[in-house]
């Protein structure tokens, strides 16, 4: 399965020797990052000194903070390089443009109010004078607050309409590199190559890194065929597979067909494993029984299925335990809380956030469980080690450095813990609420950390809080429905068993085996079990079709088609795909040429 072949980098080298814009098509495992670092060194090495004495610079743009900062880090804060997410990128090649802002700011405003007239008041531009990037999803225009999800039109608008832009940006930015290009934005995607690189085809260049397979965000372009068949671009394979066994990759080459990935010389070649089981063990479904009693009656079979394949696969050396090297993920948020034993917790954010519960929740966006667990640094996605729990881990590690800075922003002045008399007042106090936590409500540990100012209420709790006083009668039925929302769910965390937030603490920090596969690109794991059920998302994902190829929503289609393949990606040895909802035999004879016949099992 080895084979050399002319590097990846060697074609992305030719590329820019003869200024030719490129997409890298690079399946998992292939060293993607390593390809764009390989890059990035290769322009400074060439044209640095060039770069240098003209002023100019290479971007780097990234989809997360954490690649951005891991970038960063590995060009040793070259400054010839800037590395920066999308939108910070797209926000400073804009924001000098002022009078043209507030004209294209407008018009997204009236494309607005013809959807919410009520909401939407036109002539914006008469009302604002500027406009102002807000790290936040949504914009507030009568502020002239730009959000997210609003930037991303906003620099369409703005290259499209105005080419001084485009030839201003050209002049500073001759080379720009896109990491994970199929996340990226169909708009920002149209905003660099039709209306950038097509005006300044001698000056600009652009190179795309990413896997058109890996896209799982419904907002990214996922491939850009369209712009190579157009020459826009021009398309480079990078087919190696570093991470996974052989198994594992004849499998990754049966899902997908744009690329035949191999292992690379000098890489140890390990056989591995693959199977497939799929549960048909279930009763028919009664006559007169709706389809929701019948799919919930067979939820405890389901779970003996699934614990007795996590037996036996202990019983073959996989290891479950906390930080192990075999990781379960599961498709749903709501069965990984449900494993992860903060289940309760999550259906209280999902039925007060819908959709943003996983923001709201698992990002830690909401002030109010973010007292409890920290919050995550929306510019560098750094955690802030602000949380009850985080302070209960600082004293259970001994880590009284920490413990003692955390306690002084909380209110506990002059606190040294070094000596006996200030120690032996706080060791007092935690063990309290480390008994608390065993059992106790969220209200009882909460108000007792306020008391004794273990923790200290946010300007961002506070007005949460203080929204929750509010006259319902004195505002409008659109606000009143919202904090009537927010009321049920304060009320419902407060008596949530506290044992919920410790778990998902850890949930937070890693420490179970349990994760969600929009949780895991990127990563690598020794052995992997994939769960499915079709019984549980079946608006966005539908195995079943997928896999006997009659889904008729294309969008489905991708979307089960890439989070399969990222799934399955995640396995550096072995790998088993469990299915805990019937699969018929249309849809069994693909997996059984997908996995092999000898790999395929039916349990009935």
């Amino acid at each position: 399965m080895k084979k050399s072949n002319m590097e990846a980098i060697d074609h992305i080298k030719d590329k820019i020797e003869h200024k030719k814009s490129f997409v890298l098509e690079a399946g998992a495992g292939a060293g993607k990052t390593y390809a764009l670092i390989q890059t990035i060194n290769h322009l400074i090495d060439t044209v640095g000194i060039d770069l240098k004495r003209n002023n100019q610079l290479i971007v780097c743009i990234t989809y997360t903070n954490v690649a951005k900062n891991e970038i960063i880090q590995r060009l040793e804060n070259n400054p010839l390089v800037l590395v920066s997410t999308i939108h910070e990128f797209l926000w400073d090649c804009i924001k000098s443009f002022n009078k043209q802002l507030v004209i294209q700011f407008d018009i997204i405003n009236t494309q607005k109010h013809q959807e919410k007239p009520d909401k939407y008041i036109l002539e914006l531009s008469k009302r604002i004078n500027s406009v102002t990037y807000s790290d936040r999803s949504f914009s507030d225009f009568e502020a002239g607050l730009v959000g997210h999800d609003d930037l991303i039109t906003l620099a369409l608008y703005m290259f499209r309409n105005y080419a001084v832009l485009t030839t201003i940006i050209a002049s500073k930015y001759p080379y720009i590199l896109v990491d994970e290009y199929q996340d990226t934005a169909p708009e920002t995607i149209q905003t660099l190559i039709e209306h950038l690189l097509r005006q300044h085809q001698a000056k600009t260049l652009l190179g795309f890194f990413g896997d058109s397979h890996q896209k799982i965000y419904d907002t990214g372009i996922g491939s850009l065929q369209e712009y190579v068949n157009t020459n826009d671009i021009a398309l480079i394979k990078k087919e190696e597979n570093y991470r996974s066994s052989k198994s594992v990759i004849n499998l990754l080459n049966n899902i997908r067909t744009n690329i035949k990935q191999i292992i690379p010389d000098g890489v140890e070649e390990i056989e591995g494993s693959v199977k497939y089981i799929n549960y048909q063990n279930y009763p028919d479904q009664a006559k007169g029984q709706n389809k929701t009693a019948y799919e919930k009656s067979l939820v405890p079979l389901k779970n003996k299925n699934y614990n007795n394949v996590i037996s036996e696969l202990k019983d073959n050396g996989w290891d479950f335990g906390t930080e192990s090297p075999d990781k379960i993920l599961i498709i749903a948020n709501s069965r990984v809380a449900d494993k992860g034993g903060f289940g309760n917790l999550y259906q209280i954010f999902s039925r007060r956030y819908g959709q943003s519960a996983n923001d709201m929740l698992l990002k830690r966006e909401s002030h109010l469980i973010s007292l409890f667990v920290g919050s995550l640094d929306r510019k560098t996605s750094i955690e802030r080690k602000t949380g009850i729990e985080h302070l209960m881990n600082f004293f259970l590690t001994k880590d009284y450095g920490n413990l003692s800075s955390l306690l002084r922003s909380n209110g506990v002045q002059s606190i040294n813990l070094k000596k006996h008399k200030d120690k032996g007042a706080i060791v007092q106090k935690i063990n309290e609420l480390n008994k608390l936590r065993n059992d106790k409500s969220v209200k009882e540990v909460f108000d007792f950390c306020i008391d004794n100012k273990l923790a200290v209420i946010s300007q961002g709790l506070q007005k949460f809080i203080d929204r929750l006083n509010t006259d319902l009668e004195s505002v409008d039925e659109d606000l009143k429905s919202k904090i009537e929302k927010d009321i049920t769910l304060f009320n419902s965390f407060m008596n949530l068993s506290y044992s919920e937030v410790v778990n998902f603490f850890k949930h937070t920090q890693n420490e179970n085996v349990f994760s969600t596969k929009h949780g895991t690109k990127g990563e690598e794991y020794r052995n992997v079990l994939v769960v499915i059920d079709d019984t549980n998302w079946k608006q966005k994902y539908n195995f079943q079709n997928y896999f006997d190829d009659t889904e008729e929503r294309l969008d489905r289609m991708e979307r089960t088609k890439n989070l399969f393949y990222v799934s399955c990606s995640r396995a550096k040895k072995n790998l088993v795909v469990v299915s805990l909802s019937k699969m018929e035999n249309a849809a069994m004879t693909k997996i059984a040429s997908w996995f092999g016949n000898d790999n395929t099992f039916e349990i009935r």
